[in-house]
C-alpha cells in the first residue's frame, strides 16, 4: 500500500472525544488536515488544518457514510460512547454501525481505515481466553486503576458515580498500605471487590467491541488496522515512546500462575502515546490487516484532561 502524505486528508470520527481530540491534536501538530465527523464536531474547536463536517454516524445510511468520507484518504474511527460509560450503548447498534462503516469505506477510494477498538479483544498469553473472558480481568482491573490517582481523576470525570466508588476504594487501599485501616477500610474493599467478582462482567459495549475485530480478521477486502488500546489506557503525558503488541495483551513482569497471571500486571498508555502510535502507522503503514496494541510508560501519575480542543495546538 502506499504511504500517505502530508497533503492527504484524514478523517477522524469522533474528533472531540477522549481518544479523538488527542489524536486530532497529535495529526495536526504533525501538518495533516483533519475532517472531524460527528453529531458536533466543533466543539473541538477551531483551528488552522481542522475541518469539521457534522455526521450522525449511527444514523447515516451506508450511502450517506460513503458520500461523506469520498474526499478522505485515512479514516480513523474513534466511535463509541466515551462520554456515557461503558454500558451506554449496546451490542447490535455497535455491531450495526461497524459494519455499515465497512462496507461505506469499500464504496470510497480509501487508503487506510484505522479502526479503534477495545482492550477486550486482545488475548491474554498462554491462554486461548480474550481478556473481556478472563475470570480475573475486571478484578485486576479495578485494582490497578485504584494504584493511579491520575486514572480514578479520569473515572470521575468521565463516568461519574463509578469513578466516585473507585475513589472510595482507593483510599481504603491507601489505608491498609500505611498500616492505619479501620474495620470500614476493610470492609469497603471486601465489599468492592465481591461485588466485582459476582456482578463485573463483560458489558455489551465490551462484547461487542471484541466482536467487532471478526469483521476485520482475515479480511483483506479492504486496508484496515485495527488497534486494541492496552487496558489501562487514561488521559496522560506524551512520553514519545512505546511498544506495539500484536494480537495479544503485553504483560509486566513474570507469570504467576494461570489464575493470577493478570494480577498487578495489566498495561497502559496514554491517550497522547497511543495518538502518537496510531499517526505514527498513518504516516508509515507497517500494520496492514493486523489487530495490534500500544503500551508505554504510566509512571508520571498526573492527572490530565479528558479531552483536549484545538486550543492545545
Amino acid at each position: 500500500m502506499s504511504v500517505p502524505r502530508k497533503d492527504q486528508i484524514i478523517g477522524v470520527i469522533g474528533p472531540a472525544g477522549f481518544g479523538g481530540s488527542y489524536l486530532c491534536v497529535e495529526l495536526i501538530r504533525r501538518g495533516h488536515a483533519v475532517i472531524g465527523l460527528s453529531r458536533n464536531p466543533e466543539s473541538f474547536g477551531t483551528c488552522h488544518g481542522y475541518t469539521p463536517r457534522q455526521l450522525d454516524i449511527e444514523s447515516a445510511s451506508i450511502e450517506d457514510l460513503a458520500r461523506n468520507f469520498s474526499d478522505i484518504d485515512v479514516l480513523v474511527s474513534q466511535y463509541g460512547p466515551h462520554t456515557q460509560g461503558a454500558g451506554a450503548l449496546q451490542y447490535m447498534p455497535y455491531i450495526e454501525v461497524v459494519r455499515k462503516l465497512i462496507l461505506a469505506v469499500k464504496l470510497t477510494n480509501i487508503k487506510y481505515f484505522v479502526f479503534v477498538g477495545g482492550a477486550g479483544s486482545l488475548l491474554v498469553p498462554t491462554t486461548h481466553e480474550c481478556l473481556a473472558d478472563h475470570p480475573s480481568f475486571f478484578l485486576s482491573y479495578r485494582q490497578q486503576m485504584a494504584e493511579s490517582d491520575a486514572h480514578v481523576r479520569y473515572m470521575e470525570e468521565r463516568l461519574g458515580p463509578i469513578g466516585d466508588g473507585l475513589r472510595v476504594y482507593r483510599n481504603a487501599r491507601l489505608a491498609v498500605k500505611s498500616g492505619t485501616a479501620s474495620s470500614t477500610d476493610l470492609q469497603t474493599i471486601e465489599t468492592y471487590e465481591d461485588n466485582i467478582r459476582n456482578n463485573d462482567r463483560a458489558s455489551d459495549y465490551i462484547k461487542a467491541g471484541r466482536a467487532a475485530l471478526l469483521f476485520f480478521e482475515g479480511n483483506t477486502s479492504f486496508p484496515w488496522t485495527f488497534v486494541s488500546p492496552s487496558p489501562l489506557y487514561r488521559p496522560g503525558a506524551r512520553t514519545g515512546s512505546y511498544e506495539i503488541t500484536i494480537d495479544h495483551l503485553p504483560l509486566k513482569g513474570e507469570r504467576i500462575d494461570k489464575d493470577s497471571i493478570l494480577s498487578g500486571r495489566l498495561t497502559g498508555i496514554s491517550s497522547a502515546d497511543l495518538a502518537m502510535a496510531i499517526v505514527d502507522e498513518i504516516e508509515s503503514p507497517k500494520l496492514l490487516h493486523k489487530h495490534w496494541t500500544a503500551s508505554a510508560d504510566l509512571s508520571n501519575d498526573i492527572a490530565y484532561p479528558c479531552y483536549v480542543t484545538a486550543n492545545e495546538i
